[in-house]
């Protein structure tokens, strides 16, 4: 059997989540034929330069109007002006993705973004007759109109309510499935919070502090650092600034008050370590950041989420009991204060996070994909 694995990247979130698909794949069936591919690098390059740059410029510089559009946009229909206009964009963009597909001959597709899935499926009629079933990852704890397209074959969701919502939006309940966020296979395993701080060169005695700025570094996370390290107290802070080299040498010329210890990363390819060997985490709530917080228990701080899909990740996370929310500077020094001193606070949130946390989401996704029944994949 062959699967093809579609990511776009805007946001490092759907990547990572394509990732933990296809690490999932190698592990558990080892006689799949695998390919995991950015499909932005399938389109034309003008496009792929505006559409990742557009997001990230969008949520980093302007996130008001993001969140403006996010929400206006969600209230489209499959017959507006945009959804056809959306359509012949797609077409225009189909080609390199056709040929890899024609070339590839997969027997099932797998996408992380809607862009692949929308752009195969919005194809010419006779392209589209030939494609292989197309399933989708939602990657956030809500759903957008722009993910929404009649024909793919099933839908992988995070929650329940992420399930009501894309069957209130045309999608039988039959072709969704609460499989939670795809996340790396090893958030799967368990690890003692010393070998973490070994790994990662903490000091596993300290009260610990993560900070995340996102695998591309999105954010004013020199500002928040600085709040951090105004809290009182003895602790340690580890800040992960993604490929953000800049950020990192901004944070590697702070230092830290007396009693404080401030440890500085690039890019990290052992997430599970740092999540673990910390108390909580600060962070603003993708759906993949929170959702590798929850599986390792962590109580999140999230903060000043970007209107649209964080601000509805945010409010699925305070709901269950697994995040507080900062929305400023102000707030966010009492609620890192309050969980450092709060110790049944900590373990309550730890709790509701460990419940709501779907570790085996990746296993469950490709069981699916390679055959396998609902009740055979989904181990609950």
């Amino acid at each position: 059997m062959k699967l093809l694995i579609l990511a776009a990247s805007a946001g490092a979130g759907h990547l990572r989540a394509a990732q933990a698909l296809e690490a999932a794949a190698h592990e558990m069936r080892p006689d799949l034929e695998v390919r995991n591919h950015d499909a932005l690098d399938f389109t034309p390059k003008l496009f792929k330069k505006w559409y990742a740059k557009s997001y990230l410029e969008s949520v980093n510089h302007i996130p008001k109007v993001w969140g403006y559009f996010y929400e206006y946009y969600d209230k489209k229909t499959a017959e507006s002006k945009t959804s056809k206009v959306i359509r012949l964009l797609d077409r225009f963009n189909a080609g390199g993705l056709y040929k890899l597909v024609e070339e590839f001959k997969p027997d099932r597709i797998l996408t992380t973004h809607f862009l692949p899935s929308n752009v195969l499926l919005n194809s010419k009629r006779k392209e589209r007759a030939t494609l292989p079933p197309i399933s989708v990852c939602v990657t956030d704890y809500d759903i957008h109109f722009f993910w929404i397209h009649r024909d793919v074959s099933r839908w992988y969701v995070g929650s329940e309510e992420v399930r009501w919502q894309v069957h209130r939006k045309g999608i039988p309940l039959d072709r969704i499935v609460v499989t939670g966020i795809p996340i790396h296979p090893v958030f799967s395993k368990e690890r003692t919070r010393a070998a973490a701080a070994q790994a990662t060169g903490l000091d596993p005695a300290m009260p610990t502090v993560l900070v995340l700025s996102g695998g591309f570094g999105v954010g004013n996370v020199a500002d928040t650092v600085a709040e951090v390290l105004k809290t009182p107290g003895d602790f340690q802070a580890v800040v992960v600034c993604g490929r953000n080299e800049e950020l990192k040498k901004q944070l590697d010329a702070l230092k830290a008050p007396s009693g404080k210890r401030l440890e500085v990363r690039g890019f990290v390819t052992d997430m599970e370590n740092y999540l673990t060997a910390s108390d909580f985490v600060v962070t603003k709530p993708g759906g993949l950041s929170v959702s590798e917080a929850i599986a390792r228990g962590l109580p999140i701080v999230a903060f000043a989420p970007i209107p649209g899909q964080e601000e509805r990740n945010c409010d699925y996370l305070m709901e269950s009991g697994a995040a507080v929310k900062a929305k400023d500077a102000a707030t966010l020094e009492y609620k890192i204060r309050l969980l450092l001193t709060d110790e049944p606070l900590r373990r309550r949130m730890s709790d509701a996070a460990r419940r709501i946390s779907k570790p085996r989401a990746a296993y469950d996704v490709i069981g699916l994909e390679a055959g396998m029944s609902v009740e055979a994949a989904i181990r609950r």
